[in-house]
């Protein structure tokens, strides 16, 4: 059995959630979104609690066991942004690497011999606290990553010399360079 398909997700204070033929509908007073589940996966709203379950008895009860799981963290995920948000903070290293920002775009000067634009989706929000610091923030927890992990790959950081854009309080490994005598 699954231990965390099976615990219960509580709902807060203004978010609804309605279960139609293998469609989860979560609202709340600014958005909607949809989640669609697998037919062999059956969801129960009781009280102010949604509940997850699987029949035990199928066949194919070790392919569901693991989306079960994946099902319950991304209604918990979705819920909780609705209510709170997500945010990643990205630190930029490097002398003359900086970032300015202005709605739709994130423009880059990273060391190379042109600027990067970067479109930002709409669900997202990025700010510039300093134009070494950046701030992603939105309610869906996998767009936020996704776009903070885009960002990253931008320009990577670099072992040797600490260069790069990384996620703020990550560990990343600082090499020394070997010198020959």
């Amino acid at each position: 059995m699954s231990r965390i398909g099976a615990a219960p997700i509580n709902i807060p204070a203004g978010v609804s959630v309605e279960y139609n033929d293998g469609k989860v509908l979560i609202k709340n007073a600014r958005t909607e979104r949809e989640l669609r589940l697998c037919s062999d996966v059956v969801c129960q709203v009781i009280d102010s609690q949604l509940l997850l379950s699987v029949d035990q008895d199928k066949d194919n009860y070790d392919e569901i066991k693991p989306m079960w799981g994946t099902y319950r963290s991304n209604i918990n995920n979705i819920i909780s942004g609705m209510i709170n948000g997500f945010s990643v903070d990205l630190e930029i290293n490097g002398v003359g690497y900086k970032a300015e920002c202005d709605g739709k775009y994130l423009t880059l000067y990273l060391g190379y011999s042109h600027n990067i634009k970067y479109r930002v989706p709409q669900d997202v929000e990025v700010k510039c606290i300093k134009p070494t610091h950046l701030i992603i923030s939105g309610a869906d927890k996998q767009k936020v990553y996704v776009i903070a992990s885009d960002i990253c790959k931008i320009r990577k950081y670099d072992l040797y010399k600490g260069k790069g854009i990384v996620i703020k309080g990550k560990f990343m490994l600082r090499k020394v360079v070997s010198k020959k005598k």
